[in-house]
Protein backbone atom coordinates (compact mmCIF):
# COMPACT_ATOMS: atom_id res chain seq x y z
CA UNK A 1 0.00 0.00 0.00
CA UNK A 2 1.20 3.16 -1.18
CA UNK A 3 0.98 6.09 1.27
CA UNK A 4 -0.27 9.10 0.31
CA UNK A 5 1.86 12.33 -1.17
CA UNK A 6 3.19 14.50 0.95
CA UNK A 7 0.93 17.19 -0.54
CA UNK A 8 -1.80 15.29 1.70
CA UNK A 9 0.47 14.92 4.85
CA UNK A 10 -1.74 16.61 7.58
CA UNK A 11 0.62 19.26 9.73
CA UNK A 12 2.75 17.22 11.75
CA UNK A 13 6.65 15.90 10.92
CA UNK A 14 6.21 12.39 10.06
CA UNK A 15 8.60 9.20 11.48
CA UNK A 16 8.46 5.69 10.49
CA UNK A 17 8.26 2.62 13.36
CA UNK A 18 10.10 -0.20 13.01
CA UNK A 19 8.61 -3.99 12.89
CA UNK A 20 5.63 -2.56 11.75
CA UNK A 21 4.28 -4.22 8.47
CA UNK A 22 0.69 -3.82 6.31
CA UNK A 23 -1.50 -6.32 4.51
CA UNK A 24 -5.29 -6.96 3.46
CA UNK A 25 -4.18 -10.55 3.86
CA UNK A 26 -4.29 -11.25 7.62
CA UNK A 27 -6.94 -13.28 9.54
CA UNK A 28 -10.11 -11.55 10.84
CA UNK A 29 -9.92 -10.31 14.42
CA UNK A 30 -11.88 -12.14 17.20
CA UNK A 31 -15.29 -10.62 17.77
CA UNK A 32 -15.28 -8.56 20.87
CA UNK A 33 -18.25 -8.34 23.31
CA UNK A 34 -20.14 -5.28 22.99
CA UNK A 35 -20.85 -2.62 20.43
CA UNK A 36 -20.20 1.26 20.32
CA UNK A 37 -23.28 3.39 21.82
CA UNK A 38 -24.02 7.79 20.71
CA UNK A 39 -23.60 9.83 22.60
CA UNK A 40 -23.16 13.73 23.41
CA UNK A 41 -22.07 14.50 26.67
CA UNK A 42 -22.02 18.47 26.24
CA UNK A 43 -26.10 19.94 26.19
CA UNK A 44 -27.40 22.65 27.61
CA UNK A 45 -30.94 23.59 28.39
CA UNK A 46 -33.97 26.17 29.09
CA UNK A 47 -33.67 24.62 33.00
CA UNK A 48 -30.10 26.07 33.53
CA UNK A 49 -28.93 28.55 30.58
CA UNK A 50 -30.40 31.80 29.72
CA UNK A 51 -28.47 32.16 26.58
CA UNK A 52 -30.59 28.82 25.24
CA UNK A 53 -33.65 29.19 22.66
CA UNK A 54 -35.79 28.90 25.39
CA UNK A 55 -37.32 25.78 23.99
CA UNK A 56 -34.31 23.12 25.07
CA UNK A 57 -36.03 21.41 27.67
CA UNK A 58 -35.31 17.73 29.04
CA UNK A 59 -38.42 16.49 26.99
CA UNK A 60 -37.20 17.95 23.99
CA UNK A 61 -33.66 16.61 24.65
CA UNK A 62 -34.83 13.43 25.28
CA UNK A 63 -36.98 13.30 22.27
CA UNK A 64 -33.91 14.83 19.98
CA UNK A 65 -31.59 12.05 21.31
CA UNK A 66 -34.28 9.71 20.42
CA UNK A 67 -34.31 10.47 16.90
CA UNK A 68 -30.82 10.89 16.03
CA UNK A 69 -29.83 7.36 17.76
CA UNK A 70 -28.13 8.95 20.94
CA UNK A 71 -27.98 6.34 23.91
CA UNK A 72 -26.93 8.94 26.49
CA UNK A 73 -26.97 12.89 26.21
CA UNK A 74 -25.64 14.62 29.43
CA UNK A 75 -27.05 18.30 29.99
CA UNK A 76 -24.03 20.68 31.04
CA UNK A 77 -25.63 24.11 32.12
CA UNK A 78 -23.34 26.67 32.83
CA UNK A 79 -22.36 26.76 37.24
CA UNK A 80 -24.40 29.32 38.42
CA UNK A 81 -27.00 28.79 37.29
CA UNK A 82 -29.48 29.34 40.06
CA UNK A 83 -27.83 32.76 40.02
CA UNK A 84 -28.14 33.91 36.07
CA UNK A 85 -31.65 31.70 35.88
CA UNK A 86 -33.01 33.17 39.07
CA UNK A 87 -31.60 36.50 39.80
CA UNK A 88 -33.44 39.52 39.18
CA UNK A 89 -31.73 40.98 36.63
CA UNK A 90 -30.16 37.88 34.87
CA UNK A 91 -26.57 38.13 35.54
CA UNK A 92 -24.92 35.33 36.91
CA UNK A 93 -22.30 38.48 37.45
CA UNK A 94 -25.40 40.08 40.18
CA UNK A 95 -25.76 36.63 42.00
CA UNK A 96 -22.87 34.47 42.04
CA UNK A 97 -22.09 31.30 43.80
CA UNK A 98 -25.70 30.26 44.30
CA UNK A 99 -26.73 26.74 44.42
CA UNK A 100 -28.08 24.07 43.58
CA UNK A 101 -25.87 23.65 40.46
CA UNK A 102 -28.17 21.07 38.96
CA UNK A 103 -31.71 22.53 38.18
CA UNK A 104 -32.22 19.96 35.15
CA UNK A 105 -32.14 17.00 38.14
CA UNK A 106 -35.89 18.37 39.02
CA UNK A 107 -36.95 17.49 34.84
CA UNK A 108 -35.24 13.83 34.32
CA UNK A 109 -36.76 11.28 35.73
CA UNK A 110 -37.24 7.64 34.44
CA UNK A 111 -39.14 8.52 31.75
CA UNK A 112 -36.37 10.25 29.89
CA UNK A 113 -33.69 6.91 30.42
CA UNK A 114 -31.10 8.81 27.84
CA UNK A 115 -30.32 11.62 30.29
CA UNK A 116 -27.99 12.54 32.96
CA UNK A 117 -27.47 15.54 34.43
CA UNK A 118 -23.80 17.34 34.54
CA UNK A 119 -22.28 21.06 34.83
CA UNK A 120 -20.35 23.19 33.04
CA UNK A 121 -17.79 24.68 35.43
CA UNK A 122 -17.58 28.17 34.01
CA UNK A 123 -14.90 30.63 36.07
CA UNK A 124 -14.13 34.15 33.66
CA UNK A 125 -11.08 36.21 34.23
CA UNK A 126 -12.37 39.69 33.96
CA UNK A 127 -15.46 41.29 32.46
CA UNK A 128 -13.02 43.93 31.37
CA UNK A 129 -11.29 41.94 28.65
CA UNK A 130 -11.85 39.13 26.99
CA UNK A 131 -7.69 38.45 26.62
CA UNK A 132 -7.71 36.14 29.55
CA UNK A 133 -8.97 32.73 29.95
CA UNK A 134 -9.81 30.33 32.97
CA UNK A 135 -11.85 27.12 31.03
CA UNK A 136 -14.84 25.61 31.22
CA UNK A 137 -14.97 22.40 33.11
CA UNK A 138 -17.58 19.87 31.51
CA UNK A 139 -18.38 17.86 35.30
CA UNK A 140 -20.05 14.94 33.93
CA UNK A 141 -21.55 11.91 36.24
CA UNK A 142 -20.22 8.79 36.83
CA UNK A 143 -22.87 6.84 37.89
CA UNK A 144 -26.70 7.74 36.89
CA UNK A 145 -28.22 9.13 39.97
CA UNK A 146 -25.12 11.73 39.36
CA UNK A 147 -24.94 14.52 41.95
CA UNK A 148 -28.46 14.31 42.87
CA UNK A 149 -26.44 14.94 46.60
CA UNK A 150 -24.13 17.55 45.75
CA UNK A 151 -25.80 20.80 47.53
CA UNK A 152 -22.63 23.30 47.41
CA UNK A 153 -22.90 25.29 44.67
CA UNK A 154 -19.61 25.55 42.15
CA UNK A 155 -17.47 28.91 43.52
CA UNK A 156 -16.37 29.92 40.04
CA UNK A 157 -16.65 33.96 41.25
CA UNK A 158 -15.39 36.77 42.56
CA UNK A 159 -14.25 37.36 38.67
CA UNK A 160 -10.43 36.76 37.97
CA UNK A 161 -10.12 34.71 41.44
CA UNK A 162 -11.25 31.31 40.58
CA UNK A 163 -8.79 29.05 38.03
CA UNK A 164 -9.78 26.77 35.16
CA UNK A 165 -8.23 24.12 37.68
CA UNK A 166 -9.68 24.49 40.71
CA UNK A 167 -12.95 23.87 38.75
CA UNK A 168 -11.37 20.12 37.56
CA UNK A 169 -10.50 19.81 41.69
CA UNK A 170 -14.52 20.89 42.38
CA UNK A 171 -15.62 18.45 39.95
CA UNK A 172 -13.57 15.41 40.99
CA UNK A 173 -14.01 16.18 44.53
CA UNK A 174 -17.66 15.97 44.31
CA UNK A 175 -17.56 12.20 42.22
CA UNK A 176 -17.77 13.59 38.94
CA UNK A 177 -15.82 13.16 35.77
CA UNK A 178 -14.04 16.33 34.70
CA UNK A 179 -13.37 17.04 30.88
CA UNK A 180 -11.92 20.48 29.53
CA UNK A 181 -14.21 21.68 27.40
CA UNK A 182 -12.92 23.72 24.17
CA UNK A 183 -9.56 24.19 26.22
CA UNK A 184 -8.55 25.94 22.08
CA UNK A 185 -11.72 27.68 21.66
CA UNK A 186 -12.69 30.36 18.86
CA UNK A 187 -13.42 32.89 22.38
CA UNK A 188 -10.31 33.20 23.94
CA UNK A 189 -12.05 33.86 27.53
CA UNK A 190 -13.36 30.54 27.55
CA UNK A 191 -9.84 28.77 26.86
CA UNK A 192 -8.44 26.62 29.41
CA UNK A 193 -5.74 28.18 31.62
CA UNK A 194 -3.56 25.09 32.18
CA UNK A 195 -3.70 25.75 36.07
CA UNK A 196 -4.24 21.60 36.71
CA UNK A 197 -3.00 18.58 34.48
CA UNK A 198 -5.52 16.18 36.82
CA UNK A 199 -8.25 16.31 34.49
CA UNK A 200 -10.05 13.50 32.83
CA UNK A 201 -10.29 14.27 29.78
CA UNK A 202 -10.19 17.21 26.90
CA UNK A 203 -13.20 17.58 24.10
CA UNK A 204 -11.35 17.14 21.31
CA UNK A 205 -14.12 17.88 19.02
CA UNK A 206 -16.38 21.11 19.88
CA UNK A 207 -20.06 21.19 17.76
CA UNK A 208 -19.19 25.08 17.05
CA UNK A 209 -18.19 25.21 13.32
CA UNK A 210 -18.09 21.85 13.33
CA UNK A 211 -14.10 20.78 12.92
CA UNK A 212 -12.29 24.09 12.94
CA UNK A 213 -8.23 26.16 14.06
CA UNK A 214 -9.96 25.51 17.72
CA UNK A 215 -10.04 21.70 17.60
CA UNK A 216 -6.80 21.03 15.81
CA UNK A 217 -5.36 22.54 18.48
CA UNK A 218 -7.49 20.61 21.34
CA UNK A 219 -6.52 17.63 19.51
CA UNK A 220 -2.68 18.07 20.01
CA UNK A 221 -2.80 18.80 23.33
CA UNK A 222 -4.69 15.69 24.17
CA UNK A 223 -2.14 14.06 21.96
CA UNK A 224 0.73 15.33 24.12
CA UNK A 225 -0.67 14.13 27.07
CA UNK A 226 -1.34 10.82 25.71
CA UNK A 227 3.04 10.63 24.80
CA UNK A 228 3.68 12.25 28.09
CA UNK A 229 1.75 9.63 29.62
CA UNK A 230 -1.09 10.69 31.03
CA UNK A 231 -4.79 8.75 31.32
CA UNK A 232 -6.40 11.19 29.26
CA UNK A 233 -9.65 10.18 27.50
CA UNK A 234 -10.47 12.28 23.89
CA UNK A 235 -14.37 13.19 24.16
CA UNK A 236 -16.63 15.50 21.95
CA UNK A 237 -19.52 17.31 22.46
CA UNK A 238 -22.06 19.82 20.53
CA UNK A 239 -22.20 22.42 23.34
CA UNK A 240 -25.86 22.71 21.67
CA UNK A 241 -28.03 25.35 22.99
CA UNK A 242 -30.61 25.00 20.37
CA UNK A 243 -32.33 22.00 20.28
CA UNK A 244 -34.15 22.29 17.05
CA UNK A 245 -30.28 22.38 15.17
CA UNK A 246 -30.38 20.25 12.46
CA UNK A 247 -27.45 18.01 11.66
CA UNK A 248 -24.75 18.79 10.59
CA UNK A 249 -25.04 22.39 11.32
CA UNK A 250 -25.67 24.16 8.93
CA UNK A 251 -24.04 27.84 9.94
CA UNK A 252 -20.51 28.52 11.50
CA UNK A 253 -22.35 29.19 15.27
CA UNK A 254 -25.01 26.32 14.78
CA UNK A 255 -24.35 23.85 17.41
CA UNK A 256 -26.38 20.71 16.82
CA UNK A 257 -27.12 17.67 19.24
CA UNK A 258 -25.23 14.99 18.31
CA UNK A 259 -22.68 16.35 16.29
CA UNK A 260 -19.59 15.16 17.20
CA UNK A 261 -20.94 12.31 18.73
CA UNK A 262 -18.73 10.55 21.20
CA UNK A 263 -19.12 6.26 20.57
CA UNK A 264 -18.49 4.72 24.02
CA UNK A 265 -17.69 0.46 23.63
CA UNK A 266 -20.27 -1.00 26.35
CA UNK A 267 -21.97 -4.10 26.52
CA UNK A 268 -25.01 -2.67 27.68
CA UNK A 269 -26.63 0.24 26.61
CA UNK A 270 -28.08 1.75 30.07
CA UNK A 271 -26.92 4.64 31.58
CA UNK A 272 -24.87 3.40 34.19
CA UNK A 273 -22.52 0.96 31.53
CA UNK A 274 -22.47 3.85 29.83
CA UNK A 275 -21.33 5.44 32.12
CA UNK A 276 -18.36 3.40 33.19
CA UNK A 277 -17.29 2.77 29.68
CA UNK A 278 -16.93 6.18 29.21
CA UNK A 279 -14.53 6.99 32.41
CA UNK A 280 -12.39 3.73 31.39
CA UNK A 281 -11.70 5.40 28.18
CA UNK A 282 -13.36 3.33 25.42
CA UNK A 283 -14.22 5.78 23.16
CA UNK A 284 -14.34 7.35 19.71
CA UNK A 285 -15.05 10.88 19.05
CA UNK A 286 -16.12 12.17 15.64
CA UNK A 287 -18.85 13.20 12.66
CA UNK A 288 -21.84 10.72 12.89
CA UNK A 289 -21.78 10.25 9.57
CA UNK A 290 -18.23 8.90 9.47
CA UNK A 291 -17.57 5.40 11.31
CA UNK A 292 -13.74 4.90 12.70
CA UNK A 293 -12.34 1.68 15.03
CA UNK A 294 -9.23 -0.15 15.88
CA UNK A 295 -8.68 -3.09 16.76
CA UNK A 296 -5.51 -4.80 17.75
CA UNK A 297 -5.89 -8.87 17.91
CA UNK A 298 -3.77 -11.59 18.78
CA UNK A 299 -4.90 -15.34 18.72
CA UNK A 300 -8.26 -15.11 20.16
CA UNK A 301 -7.51 -12.15 22.10
CA UNK A 302 -9.40 -9.05 20.77
CA UNK A 303 -8.77 -4.93 22.03
CA UNK A 304 -10.16 -1.75 21.06
CA UNK A 305 -9.93 1.97 21.76
CA UNK A 306 -9.06 2.69 25.12
CA UNK A 307 -8.13 -1.32 26.30
CA UNK A 308 -4.36 -3.07 26.27
CA UNK A 309 -3.04 -5.95 24.82
CA UNK A 310 0.65 -7.56 25.30
CA UNK A 311 2.82 -9.01 22.46
CA UNK A 312 3.11 -8.90 18.51
CA UNK A 313 -0.16 -8.17 17.44
CA UNK A 314 -2.22 -7.24 14.39
CA UNK A 315 -4.25 -4.25 13.85
CA UNK A 316 -6.61 -3.61 11.89
CA UNK A 317 -8.44 -0.08 11.55
CA UNK A 318 -11.57 0.23 9.33
CA UNK A 319 -13.53 3.73 8.22
CA UNK A 320 -16.96 4.72 6.70
CA UNK A 321 -17.39 8.49 5.75
CA UNK A 322 -20.01 10.28 3.74
CA UNK A 323 -17.40 12.90 3.42
CA UNK A 324 -14.16 14.19 1.25
CA UNK A 325 -11.19 15.47 1.43
CA UNK A 326 -9.82 13.48 4.45
CA UNK A 327 -6.46 11.54 4.88
CA UNK A 328 -7.02 8.04 8.30
CA UNK A 329 -4.01 7.59 9.50
CA UNK A 330 -2.72 5.17 12.39
CA UNK A 331 0.01 6.65 14.58
CA UNK A 332 2.13 6.23 18.06
CA UNK A 333 1.78 8.17 20.64
CA UNK A 334 4.86 6.76 22.29
CA UNK A 335 6.97 8.68 24.55
CA UNK A 336 8.83 11.88 23.28
CA UNK A 337 6.82 12.90 20.53
CA UNK A 338 5.50 15.13 22.46
CA UNK A 339 8.47 17.55 21.89
CA UNK A 340 7.32 20.92 23.11
CA UNK A 341 5.20 21.54 25.69
CA UNK A 342 4.48 25.61 26.69
CA UNK A 343 1.00 25.37 28.13
CA UNK A 344 1.98 26.19 31.55
CA UNK A 345 4.04 29.24 30.48
CA UNK A 346 1.94 30.68 27.68
CA UNK A 347 -0.69 28.70 27.20
CA UNK A 348 0.67 27.55 23.65
CA UNK A 349 -0.16 24.82 21.84
CA UNK A 350 2.73 21.44 22.04
CA UNK A 351 4.61 20.70 19.48
CA UNK A 352 3.35 16.29 18.57
CA UNK A 353 5.72 14.50 16.02
CA UNK A 354 3.67 11.06 15.74
CA UNK A 355 5.11 8.00 14.44
CA UNK A 356 2.97 7.29 11.79
CA UNK A 357 2.35 3.50 10.89
CA UNK A 358 0.25 4.26 7.89
CA UNK A 359 -1.80 6.95 6.07
CA UNK A 360 -4.18 6.48 3.18
CA UNK A 361 -6.70 8.99 1.73
CA UNK A 362 -10.39 8.81 2.14
CA UNK A 363 -12.83 9.94 -0.48
CA UNK A 364 -16.80 10.38 0.13
CA UNK A 365 -18.86 7.04 0.16
CA UNK A 366 -15.42 4.95 0.31
CA UNK A 367 -15.30 1.55 3.28
CA UNK A 368 -12.18 -0.04 3.27
CA UNK A 369 -9.75 -1.67 6.39
CA UNK A 370 -6.10 -2.21 6.29
CA UNK A 371 -4.27 -4.82 8.74
CA UNK A 372 -1.20 -3.51 10.46
CA UNK A 373 1.23 -5.69 12.52
CA UNK A 374 3.11 -4.39 15.20
CA UNK A 375 5.12 -5.07 18.65
CA UNK A 376 8.78 -5.16 18.79
CA UNK A 377 9.49 -5.04 22.61
CA UNK A 378 8.37 -1.70 23.33
CA UNK A 379 5.32 0.23 24.55
CA UNK A 380 2.97 1.73 22.44
CA UNK A 381 -0.49 3.87 21.90
CA UNK A 382 -1.89 3.43 18.81
CA UNK A 383 -4.78 5.89 17.62
CA UNK A 384 -6.27 6.17 14.28
CA UNK A 385 -7.76 9.34 12.77
CA UNK A 386 -9.40 10.83 10.08
CA UNK A 387 -8.90 14.33 9.56
CA UNK A 388 -8.85 17.04 6.88
CA UNK A 389 -6.23 17.28 4.22
CA UNK A 390 -6.10 20.64 4.03
CA UNK A 391 -4.02 21.99 7.23
CA UNK A 392 -5.97 25.15 6.85
CA UNK A 393 -9.85 23.73 6.42
CA UNK A 394 -12.20 25.08 8.77
CA UNK A 395 -16.09 23.84 9.14
CA UNK A 396 -15.15 20.34 8.19
CA UNK A 397 -17.02 17.27 8.23
CA UNK A 398 -15.58 13.54 8.12
CA UNK A 399 -13.02 14.11 11.16
CA UNK A 400 -13.04 11.04 13.71
CA UNK A 401 -10.41 10.07 16.13
CA UNK A 402 -10.51 6.73 18.51
CA UNK A 403 -9.50 6.57 21.92
CA UNK A 404 -5.33 4.91 22.52
CA UNK A 405 -5.18 1.13 21.65
CA UNK A 406 -2.29 0.22 24.51
CA UNK A 407 0.07 -2.48 23.09
CA UNK A 408 2.46 -3.75 26.04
Amino acid sequence: MEFVSKALVWWFVFGSLAGCTQGKGSADPPTRAGRWYATDLHAHTLHGSNDTDGLSDAASVDSMAAERGLSLVVITDHSNSAGSMGCESGDVEDCPNQGPEFPALEFVGAEYSRLAVGVEISPVASLETTSESRGHIGCVPTKSEGFADVMEPVTDRPVGTVTGGEGVGWCQGNGGFAIVNHPYALAPWIEFDWTSFEYDAIEVFNGGARFDAGDRDSLLAWACDVSEGRPVVPVGGSDTHTIATPTPPPGLLDQALGYPTTWVWSDNGDVDSLLRALTSGRTVVGDPNTRLDLVAFNGDIAVGPGESIEGRVQVRVEVETEASGTVLSVIDLADGVCVEDGRTVDGSVPVVEPIVLGQWPVEAGESFSETLEVGDGDEHRLVAWVLPSDVDSNFQDGVVVTAPVFIR
